[in-house]
């Protein structure tokens, strides 16, 4: 998982600098500030764990998260935002 690592930490990186621009932009929609700042701690998390060999480990069970997970949310602390996020994901029974 290593070299894969790569490229969800440079992912992380540059979503990083464009959301400390738009904090950095004069016009800021208060509406969404919270969830940018809360973002940014996500983020901020995520790389320190990468410095330390810790990312990708479940915070509840110490075990490693699925890379393709990671992957799509990189910021993700634990196994259980993955079933709290594909109750969202589902295609619904009927039509």
């Amino acid at each position: 998982m290593e070299g894969n690592l790569d490229y969800i930490y440079n992912e992380l990186r540059e979503t990083r600098t464009e959301l400390l621009a738009y904090l950095n932009h004069n016009e800021k929609d208060e509406r969404i500030l919270q969830y940018i700042v809360d973002e940014l701690n996500d983020i901020e998390a995520a790389l320190e764990k990468m410095k330390f060999g810790e990312y990708g480990k479940c915070e509840i069970s110490g075990e490693y998260m699925p890379y393709e997970f990671l992957q799509t949310f990189p910021t993700a602390k634990s196994a259980s935002e993955l079933d709290h996020i594909e109750q969202y994901c589902r295609k619904p029974i009927y039509s």
